[in-house]
């Protein structure tokens, strides 16, 4: 398979969350339109961030009528473990063997200097960093590829893609509320 862009249909994998077994994408957008955002693993307190606000969030998605997924190359225990007191509305795709990654061709950077990317993006970055620390979200296990860099797929209850967004640094992503305004 190549990158995805806006008209492509996004696959219907079927796919491990950290609450069912086998599920497909289908079923986790549940005939709405679904935002799936890709990160790295719950270890990482960037991507934790991430899920956090995602989570936040969830209730301003639902209204607007927009399911929310994440992938992570997480394993459903580790995940199952690390938000053992933060539960989620949503689920979170395990993909450990990066299928999906690979498969998407979300790659990783190729260099610390490429995954932090340009001024721009790492400037973002830095802001993001200072409310992980308020939150106090400190780096976990180490699950997957460290360089990995993020993506998210805006689609419709059809799995067309409307937007298709692949980072070109660490920074490079909006925020739930950047997300929102979809």
């Amino acid at each position: 398979m190549a990158k995805l862009s806006a008209g492509s249909i996004f696959p219907d994998y079927t796919v491990t969350t950290q609450f069912e077994e086998a599920t497909t994408i289908s079923r986790i957008a549940g005939g709405k339109p679904l935002m799936l955002v890709v990160l790295r693993y719950i270890g990482c307190p960037s991507c934790r961030y991430d899920v956090h606000m995602l989570q936040i969030n969830h209730e301003q998605f639902k209204k607007k009528g927009v399911s929310v997924a994440v992938v992570m190359q997480s394993t459903p225990e580790s995940i199952r473990a690390a938000l053992q007191d933060e539960p989620l509305s949503f689920p979170i795709i395990c993909d450990p063997e990066y299928k999906l990654y690979n498969d998407l061709e979300i790659k990783p950077a190729g260099s610390r200097e490429e995954m932090l990317g340009s001024e721009e993006t790492l400037q973002k970055f830095r802001k993001k960093r200072e409310a992980i620390r308020e939150l106090g979200y400190t780096h976990g296990e180490y699950e997957g590829i460290e360089e990995q860099l993020p993506a998210f797929f805006y689609m419709n209850e059809k799995l067309e893609v409307i937007t298709a967004h692949y980072a070109e640094g660490i920074g490079d992503m909006p925020t739930a509320e950047e997300m929102l305004a979809m």
